[in-house]
């Protein structure tokens, strides 16, 4: 069995009823739980919880009983919660860790394992690794007088939102009038931002916002090919804004008043001048090599400093626990903050950026066009390109190696090599091009100051990563 489950960066993800079975989840809880012996943390205890996902109650079931049939204290939520309330509650009560069951963004036929660690954020690669190294030693095992003793339910939410007060400030938004749109795509944020907005002035019409297994048949992902109904209803609602968060809540999407996509290239320095006018906090900015340098420009005009770091959040948590990052995102839509848990949070994002359009009295719409037009225009888009795994790492190593000095006619100005290859133009554009270690696919990354350069550099840039010499 333990050849069918493989750790990937932020855990375990597989196809429910394939490899993602009642049987592997009790290997991997067993695992956790001599994990947890051998670091001498077990008798903190753990928390788990799940998303809207098939079945998702009864894997965490399963995963409770086993660890506390281990002698190990577990909180098994009494219902769906967000990735970022398990997170918030591991932090705030001193647990050992935490698990949430949730696949993310990937489509329905997924279910997953995300493990977190003592401080509230997604465990880092030693931890994972270590889990995975006790996987198949022992036998899982149940033992109903340990269970009956070790596990109990509760509801997470409450602590949560107490920090959600504390943190963000709602006499602020309650000076906003008019409606947003909320898209839970479904996921485990369903019900959440109603309840938390329900004594502002906001007018809040929530669309996907019940429990669904299937997503409506799309992936829970809150990106602008999958939000159409939004978009519609925030133009037939002449709402304010639109919001939506990934099926476990961590991610993010935002959509103006016009429901055009607020790229969060464009939101992160907005939201880093927000916290420095609005908290006067300092600290540096940490971002993964797949966004953007306005807000770099920003943070330097500013006086503040910015690290990059590899897609993937956990090495913008793993700054974070240094204790002096502001804020630290990724593009695909996780930000985390200064002061709160180092984790995204969709939720407080959306939050913030509500308190944000409150303060600088404009629309998003306003917002981002001052952006530009301080700092230029700015187009973004990426694919996700499924080809021969050996072909794709191949040519990503050729390029790595020997970077071209032109791509179609723009001219290579620099490279980095943090992350797959991230090359800069001449023409104010960049191209970052990472391909997988474990499954066939590609994904790239391009940024310019026109449609029609982000278009044709990215396709030289799928062509380049799937030749057949």
């Amino acid at each position: 069995m333990k050849n069918l489950i493989h750790f990937g960066t932020d855990g375990w993800r597989a196809i429910i009823a394939e490899e993602f079975t009642f049987d592997n989840v009790r290997i991997v809880a067993r695992a956790f739980a001599a994990y947890l012996k051998d670091q001498k943390r077990a008798e903190k205890g753990i928390v788990i919880s799940y998303d809207t996902r098939f079945l998702s109650a009864r894997f965490a079931r399963v995963a409770a009983e086993v660890i506390s049939s281990n002698q190990i204290p577990v909180i098994l939520s009494e219902s769906v919660t967000p990735t970022p309330v398990l997170s918030y509650t591991v932090q705030n009560r001193g647990l050992a860790g935490g698990i949430m069951i949730t696949a993310s963004h990937n489509p329905c036929e997924y279910s997953g394992i995300k493990f977190k660690d003592a401080y509230g954020g997604p465990a880092l690669p030693a931890m994972t690794k270590a889990v995975e190294s006790f996987l198949g030693q022992d036998r899982p095992f149940l033992d109903d007088r340990m269970i009956s003793r070790y596990l109990h339910e509760e509801n997470l939410f409450q602590p949560y939102l107490q920090a959600l007060r504390s943190f963000v400030n709602f006499d602020r938004i309650k000076s906003l009038q008019g409606t947003i749109v909320v898209d839970s795509m479904y996921g485990a944020g369903y019900g959440l931002l109603r309840k938390i907005l329900s004594d502002t002035s906001l007018q809040v019409t929530a669309i996907h916002d019940t429990a669904d297994p299937t997503f409506g048949n799309r992936s829970p992902e809150p990106i602008l090919k999958n939000l159409p109904e939004l978009s519609q209803r925030i133009v037939d609602d002449k709402a304010l804004a639109g919001f939506a968060t990934d099926g476990d809540a961590d991610r993010f999407g935002v959509l103006d008043g016009n429901g055009a996509f607020v790229e969060l290239h464009d939101l992160m320095p907005l939201l880093l001048r927000h916290l420095k006018k609005t908290r006067g906090w300092q600290g540096k900015v940490v971002r993964t090599t797949s966004m953007a340098d306005t807000v770099d420009r920003m943070a330097a005009e500013m006086g503040v400093t910015v690290e990059e770091v590899p897609v993937g959040f956990k090495n913008v948590t793993e700054k974070m626990l240094a204790g002096d990052v502001l804020i630290g995102g990724e593009e695909s839509g996780g930000f985390g903050y200064l002061n709160f848990i180092p984790e995204r949070d969709g939720l407080l994002s959306i939050l913030l950026t509500l308190e944000m359009m409150a303060v600088e009295k404009k629309n998003l719409q306003t917002l981002v066009a001052e952006l530009r037009q301080t700092y230029g225009p700015f187009y973004y888009d990426r694919i996700d390109r499924h080809f021969d795994l050996a072909i794709l790492q191949k040519n990503l190593q050729a390029l790595i190696d020997q970077p071209p000095k032109k791509i179609e006619n723009y001219t290579v100005r620099s490279v980095n090599r943090i992350d797959g290859i991230k090359i800069y133009f001449e023409e104010n554009a960049w191209m970052l091009m990472r391909v997988s270690q474990t499954e066939p696919l590609a994904r790239i990354y391009v940024g310019g100051e026109s449609k029609e350069i982000v278009s044709i550099i990215l396709n030289a840039g799928e062509r380049l990563l799937t030749r057949i010499n």
